[in-house]
């Protein structure tokens, strides 16, 4: 049987002290929990009812303002944006004149869970749907070995930039979505 790192790491003020079981978080943005409910009990989500029974289905209080970059980068962080720094999906900048997407590491002023995580010996990875998460999400991790990369463009994921390639290969290798959900979870 695989053992799992235990040891508790901080970051950004917080302590985190991991089971000795794989960790998932599984984020369903610009949602409600009634469509899931009501995805759960017509059986259209059969793995994510996996999850909900044997491990754990909770809610978690959005950040202000409401926006998709804001409340995955305090997810991540564990902070506010108050404190994380990414303060809106856009900001004006004055000096170009332009608008600007906060979707970037550079605007980060507080380090994410994952490269403490790996620090304290855990294996890490981060699968997003948007490629426009993974910057913030990956900040860190790949030079402590983690591996993240987004649905939207595995195909471009490369060891020096995502800690993993070929993954639409590695993907293939499986004949359905409960072994992918499955292995995924037992190699990490």
């Amino acid at each position: 049987m695989t053992s799992f790192q235990t040891n508790a790491f901080t970051v950004n003020g917080r302590t985190y002290t991991p089971p000795g079981r794989p960790v998932a978080v599984i984020c369903l943005d610009g949602s409600a929990d009634e469509y899931l409910d009501a995805a759960l009990v017509r059986g259209r989500v059969p793995n994510l009812q996996k999850f909900a029974i044997d491990g754990y289905r909770g809610l978690a209080r959005g950040a202000m303002p409401s926006f998709t970059n804001v409340n995955n980068a305090s997810i991540v962080t564990g902070v506010p944006p108050c404190v994380h720094g990414i303060g809106g999906n856009y900001f004006y900048e004055a000096a170009t004149g332009q608008e600007v997407m906060m979707n970037s590491a550079r605007f980060l002023r507080a380090e994410t869970i994952f490269p403490a995580a790996a620090r304290s010996g855990r294996r890490v990875a981060v699968i997003t749907a948007k490629d426009k998460l993974r910057d913030i999400f990956a900040h860190g991790l790949i030079e402590k070995g983690g591996i993240a990369f987004s649905s939207e463009k595995a195909n471009q994921a490369r060891p020096e930039t995502h800690g993993i390639e070929n993954v639409e290969d590695l993907l293939r290798e499986f004949n359905n979505i409960d072994m992918v959900m499955g292995s995924a979870c037992h190699a990490f």
